[in-house]
């Protein structure tokens, strides 16, 4: 259910960043349009057992939903942006609970890499201004919890181990 929401949400991040003025950063949002459409592609293939529906997904799902609502009735760009931040900071908490508790399923490396694409889609924002800034700092973000929380658990749970694990590999820890 995460990548679905992250996918509705992308959308939303593209449509309102857009109607804000961006330019130069929409290439980032495009290729997270199309990125979630491939990892939703692979989650409903996959069936790990770790796409559960939970209270929290359909929060999360249902602020997705409430986004598009508000900003199809307010048509507010800036009211569709504060929505989209708050659902998909509830759906990155989703990953960065499940990266602690299972790091052995995330490859931390991607993550690594999508917050140096991350921080780079920041410096590319063309206007310094707070709206148009927000979604970039805030994925940001999201990817360096995503690799401290990958960390703290392997750190934490050290002693767990899946035939099936991601590789270890990182630019931070070896």
């Amino acid at each position: 259910m995460a990548w679905l929401i992250f996918l509705i949400l992308s959308i939303i991040a593209f449509s309102s960043q857009y109607k804000l003025g961006a330019r130069a950063s929409l290439i980032f949002y495009g290729w997270f349009v199309i990125n979630n459409i491939i990892l939703l592609s692979l989650s409903l293939r996959k069936n790990a057992g770790y796409g559960d529906v939970n209270m929290v997904n359909v929060v999360s799902f249902g602020l997705a939903i409430a986004a598009i609502l508000l900003w199809r009735s307010t048509h507010s760009a800036l009211t569709a942006l504060i929505c989209t931040l708050i659902a998909d900071g509830i759906g990155a908490l989703l990953i960065v609970i499940k990266a602690y508790k299972h790091p052995q399923t995330e490859t931390i490396f991607m993550w690594e890499l999508g917050s140096i694409a991350t921080f780079l889609n920041v410096l590319a924002v063309g206007k310094w201004q707070a709206s148009i800034l927000a979604a970039p700092v805030q994925v940001f973000l999201f990817n360096v919890a995503i690799v401290l929380a990958i960390l703290l658990g392997r750190k934490a749970h050290p002693k767990r181990k899946n035939s099936k694990s991601t590789p270890r590999f990182s630019l931070l820890s070896s």
